[in-house]
């Protein structure tokens, strides 16, 4: 059995993690929307206004704070008038991205009702590729104008005079792609555009600009976007995120082999080093201000997930100890990380719960986040890991690096320090000694999630496979120690004295 130390030093509060960290993605892709949120007020299956219930009641347990609609590539080609108001009238339209019919039932004021149902923030896509600054003017309008005008008045016909107060806009996404295929530059001009019309209407709306991550480092352009944007967009006033997207991937979603599994957890290096360049370039360009870095899609993608099934796959445990790995680095980066949006919320890629007509089950990620909330609006504590290193070749980067097996990150809140602990390994148990430094706990309790296979799935007639499981830690000679089992994932609550 291998050992480790963890470090806290409770004294040494550092920033906020900010709730957003736990933000959901969902895309009018395959059925994300439809089915898994979405079922129509005339359907079998249980429904709140056409919402599904069973999903409601998920998202609300995690207490999701945002999430992102409706796209991903869907976005810049969606034009928000297509859905809003009689849904006989409501056109339906190709959706060429991911080569579907869109009906267009879901539409704005229906999001903004799901939202309100599970008790999120809104954040909403604007289309920059086939769409124009005054068409995303006018939906901002719609949403948020509080006035007399006739836009805010369809909207008093159509969902309530109450303005739906839509914090959060993003401006395109992925434009140096399927978005458009914009040089930063370019793209840039069109963020200025948008953003100084959006902000004259409703200066309290914070705007997210498309950043880009290396990705598989095969198109060299990528790699500077960041910097070219920034460059070209001196107008601090208009940015307050700057987004990442980032996808994973090594092996079969279920039959990957060891060294598959390994490397997995080898790539969120790049990740961190996506975090550090970015970090570094809004530093560069926006010194005077905070501009938070939005994660806004992440998570891992297996080969089966095709355009064909609509991007589903399995969810095993080694992507929910995935997530918690992610996210433990999301936490360490919370005085720049400001957002993140795993992909998806429903039946697609990463997903909290997959939908089989009346049935629901919840991935073994979706425990993840369940474990996780207490970091939501806590302090991140100062930490330090000593434990066996997993080494690798990242994806995208050029030489062997190595990153400690376990992941780890702790927050305070409420006389309480939560500690997840992602255990990375395909098959070592790892004895950890939990020092504490500036404080005393009493007492130490948590939940595990773990499964006899990394390779273990929940699925619908065996729902609770992977499940987790309340563990209660005693304290030796004055110390904190605990084994964290091969491929598990554990929340450690630690009461101060």
């Amino acid at each position: 059995m291998s050992g480790a130390v963890i470090r806290l030093w409770a004294d040494l509060p550092g920033a906020t993690i900010n709730p957003n960290i736990y933000g959901h993605f969902a895309e009018h892709l395959g059925r994300c929307v439809y089915e898994g949120i979405w079922v129509g007020h005339k359907s079998p299956i249980p429904n709140e206004g056409g919402l599904r219930l069973d999903v409601l009641a998920a998202l609300k347990q995690l207490r999701a704070p945002v999430v992102r609609w409706p796209g991903g590539c869907f976005a810049d080609m969606y034009h928000w008038r297509d859905g809003i108001g009689s849904k006989k009238e409501r056109p339906q339209t190709v959706n060429i991205w991911w080569r579907q019919a869109e009906p267009n039932r879901f539409g704005t004021d229906e999001f903004i009702r799901f939202c309100q149902a599970v008790g999120c923030q809104p954040y909403i896509c604007a289309n920059v590729g086939t769409g124009s600054p005054r068409e995303a003017l006018e939906w901002l309008e719609y949403c948020n104008f509080g006035g007399d005008s006739t836009l805010s008045r369809a909207r008093a016909i159509n969902d309530g005079a109450k303005p739906h107060g839509v914090r959060y806009w993003g401006i395109g996404n992925e434009n140096w792609g399927c978005g458009g295929r914009y040089a930063a530059a370019d793209y840039a001009k069109e963020f200025i555009r948008y953003g100084s019309f959006m902000k004259a209407l409703d200066p309290s709306i914070e705007l997210i600009a498309c950043g880009c991550s290396p990705m598989d480092g095969q198109n060299p352009a990528f790699a500077s976007w960041n910097h070219d944007f920034c460059n070209a967009m001196p107008h601090a006033d208009l940015i307050d995120h700057l987004s990442l997207h980032r996808y994973f991937g090594r092996g079969d979603g279920i039959h990957f082999t060891e060294s598959e599994y390994q490397a997995l957890f080898v790539d969120l290096v790049a990740m961190e080093r996506d975090l550090q360049l970015a970090d570094a370039v809004l530093r560069y360009f926006y010194p005077d201000k905070q501009v938070g870095l939005a994660v806004d899609e992440w998570g891992v993608w297996h080969p089966s997930a095709i355009v064909d099934n609509g991007l589903e796959q399995a969810n095993t445990l080694r992507d929910a100890v995935f997530a918690g790995a992610a996210l433990n680095l999301f936490n360490r980066y919370a005085h720049r990380v400001s957002m993140a949006n795993i992909a998806q919320t429903i039946n697609v890629l990463q997903c909290l719960a997959m939908t089989d007509k009346a049935r629901m089950v919840l991935t073994p990620t979706y425990h993840v986040y369940d474990m996780m909330r207490p970091h939501m609006g806590a302090r991140l504590l100062t930490q330090e890991v000593e434990s066996p290193l997993l080494e690798g070749h990242p994806v995208g980067l050029h030489k062997t690096f190595s990153t400690p097996a376990l992941s780890a990150s702790a927050s305070i809140a409420a006389g309480k320090i939560l500690l997840t602990v992602a255990n990375q390994t395909w098959d070592q148990d790892i004895e950890t000694r939990i020092d504490l430094r500036g404080t005393k706990a009493e007492i130490a309790s948590g939940r595990i999630l773990n499964a006899s296979s990394p390779r273990d799935v929940n699925t619908f007639d065996a729902p609770k496979t992977v499940m987790p499981k309340r563990i209660r830690v005693e304290a030796s000679h004055g110390e904190w120690v605990h084994v964290f089992p091969a491929h598990s994932f554990t929340a450690l609550s630690l009461t101060l004295a």
